[in-house]
This record gives structure tokens, C-alpha cells and sequence, in this order.
């Protein structure tokens, strides 16, 4: 969860709020008409809620549904602000893959793991001994589909069923994959890449791309 800072700061910009941040994470800029909290630092702490003069601070989850768009605006605030984040570095990528491997073992089931960048292009690839030789293919899309709508493939079934989405997935030539076992990899609000595993059933892979996430860096 993050705070945010809503409809009420507009052309008023008090500036307690600025104040009493520990972390420094409320920013604006010259002709911008509020403050903006920064959802990569913000700590939920609260201060910033407290010392608000007109009620402008909220928490994402009790936001008014009216005013859900400055969730955005907040952090598209820092998209333009800040440098953008490197991708996954090779390193990481080969630690993801381990721990997706890890996991697979737990579960007794074979996969193949790839890490692709916020564009979609490969960063590092494993195939386990004995993993099926289409789950390499099958692994790259599941990633290739999280970076692209930026959210885990398995909760896609919903977009899956509505009849545009066959168009999208002939567009792609079968790379957009709305099954279980893709996962982005998010820094804050940015996108560094995903990570896809194939193998086992949909739930196993996506087992093995959480286990593959929780790598840090």
C-alpha cells in the first residue's frame, strides 16, 4: 500500500505534509498545481494524513472511488521525474531462474524458466533436465505476456474470454499466453521485466515464477 494525494490538494499546496515526511518521498514541481507522493518510498507512516489541512491524503485501498485516477497521477508524477530503473540485471536473472528451479523440485515437476526484460527480449533462460522441450517456447511467451500487460498471467482469464482477445493473441502469432506461470517484475510502479516458467500445470508455474520473484536485489 502507498498514499496518495488526492482532488483536495489542487491549487492549494500547503506543504505540511512536506514537512513532516521521514523519507522525504512528497514532491512537486514549478507549475504543478498539488504535491505528490512518491508510492517506490512512501512507508505508510501516516504523518502525512495527520498534519493534511485539507484532507487530501489517503491510503491506495481507502482512496474515494472518484478520485482513483490520482493514484496515476501520483505515480506517473515520479515516471517522468526520476531516472528510469535498469532492467533485470543478468545476474539476478540467473538467481530467479535457480530459485524457479528450487521450487519446481519442491513441487516434483520439471520447468523451464525465462526472464525477459521490461520489452519483452530475453535475459537468461533454464531448462531442467527432462523438462519438456516446448516449455522453452511456452516459458518465453508466459513472461513475454506479463510484460506486456504488466500483471500475472493468471489473472488474465477474465480478458481471455471477451472475443477481442483472439485478435490479440493472432496479432502476437500465439505469444500472448493468458494461462498461469507469467509474472511481472515491479520496482515500485516501474516495470524491470518478467519472469514465465513452464512445466508443470498453471498453478505450479505460477508457484515457481513467486518462488522466482521473491529474489531481491
Amino acid at each position: 500500500m502507498t498514499y496518495v494525494i488526492a482532488q483536495p490538494c489542487l491549487d492549494t499546496k500547503n506543504g505540511a505534509c512536506v514537512e513532516v515526511c521521514p523519507v522525504d518521498c512528497i514532491k512537486s514541481a514549478d507549475g504543478e498545481p498539488q504535491f505528490y507522493i512518491d508510492p517506490d518510498l512512501c512507508i505508510e507512516c501516516e504523518q502525512c494524513e495527520i498534519v493534511c489541512p485539507v484532507t487530501a491524503i489517503f491510503l491506495d485501498t481507502t482512496l474515494p472511488e472518484e478520485w482513483h485516477g490520482f493514484i496515476e497521477k501520483n505515480a506517473g508524477f515520479f515516471r517522468l521525474t526520476k531516472e528510469a530503473p535498469m532492467p533485470i540485471p543478468f545476474d539476478k536473472a540467473l538467481q530467479m531462474i535457480d530459485a524457479a528451479h528450487v521450487k519446481a523440485d519442491e513441487l516434483g515437476i520439471k520447468v523451464t524458466a525465462a526472464v525477459l526484460d521490461e520489452g519483452g527480449r530475453l535475459i537468461a533462460l533454464g531448462r531442467m533436465d527432462l523438462a519438456r522441450p516446448m516449455s522453452v517456447d511456452i516459458a518465453i511467451n508466459k513472461a513475454y505476456t506479463a510484460a506486456s500487460y504488466q500483471m500475472p498471467t493468471h489473472e488474465m482469464g477474465n480478458m481471455a474470454q471477451q472475443p477481442w482477445f483472439a485478435s490479440v493473441i493472432a496479432a502476437s502469432q500465439g505469444r500472448i499466453m493468458a494461462v498461469g506461470g507469467g509474472m511481472p517484475v515491479l520496482q515500485g510502479v516501474n516495470i524491470l521485466g518478467a519472469v514465465g516458467v513452464a512445466g508443470g500445470t498453471p498453478d505450479q508455474d505460477q508457484q515457481c515464477c513467486r518462488a522466482a520473484a521473491t529474489v531481491s536485489w
